[in-house]
């Protein structure tokens, strides 16, 4: 079992990665438009705010499916709205869960407070300004979706959402293991754990997977499949 009745790993999953027993609470909100303009153009923007700390950290990030694992095709697709591993103000990574690749590009920005904000209390209008304000150098010039180019008026705060990120080990390697509550419709909330790794290059990245599959399997946890947590955050199943 992944998680008890509280919604926390078990101490069988600590133990297993290895977990520290006090996870990290994070709030997060999504903006985007009600028919989700920005997720259908592959954009994501969202505010965050870990507990203890006194910032908002907003990130900006453009998501590229990567089919076959042609990484190159998706990088060609990306160049051609400007983004690229070498000129871009985002910092590229690929996303490599069970049965996809999505390369992205992402960048962030910090509004620091005088204490640890509380997202509820942040009105659209203000996430919209503050993620406008904050907008990275050079980065108005390189998306076309970017939210700086629509009229704000429409766009809707989706959250906060609060999840749980946990820090352990897989032998020698670091591993993290966040615990996300999902709306799944009806007014219903279900929670998935997903279970990552940061890798320096590809070839790292699939021997340390393989690693994580066969253990996972062999656990009986590992669903064969893949979920974008913000799509199902933006677009709870009906």
């Amino acid at each position: 079992m992944i998680l008890g009745e509280d919604h926390l790993l078990t101490k069988s999953m600590l133990k297993a990665f290895q977990m520290e027993d006090k996870p990290l609470r994070i709030d997060v909100i999504y903006l985007d438009t009600p028919a989700r303009d920005y997720l259908k153009a592959g954009w994501i923007s969202r505010i965050r705010v870990k507990e203890g700390k006194p910032r908002y950290t907003i990130t900006y990030k453009m998501r590229y499916p990567v089919q076959d694992g042609d990484v190159d095709s998706a990088l060609t697709v990306a160049r051609a709205d400007g983004l690229s591993l070498h000129k871009s103000p985002y910092p590229a990574e690929i996303d490599w869960g069970y049965s996809k690749m999505t390369l992205s590009f992402s960048a962030a920005a910090e509004v620091k407070t005088e204490k640890t904000p509380d997202l509820s209390r942040l009105s659209p209008a203000q996430a919209v300004q503050m993620a406008v304000q904050n907008l990275p150098a050079g980065v108005k010039d390189q998306v076309t979706e970017s939210p700086e180019k629509d009229t704000f008026k429409d766009i809707q705060v989706v959250g906060p959402v609060r999840f749980l990120r946990y820090e352990g080990a897989l032998g020698k390697q670091r591993v993290r293991i966040e615990v996300w509550p999902v709306p799944s419709g009806q007014g219903e909330i279900r929670y998935t754990a997903e279970l990552s790794r940061a890798c320096k290059n590809l070839m790292e990245a699939a021997e340390i997977r393989i690693k994580l599959i066969e253990k996972l399997d062999r656990m009986g946890i590992l669903v064969h499949d893949d979920n974008l947590k913000t799509r199902m955050i933006l677009n709870p199943e009906k």
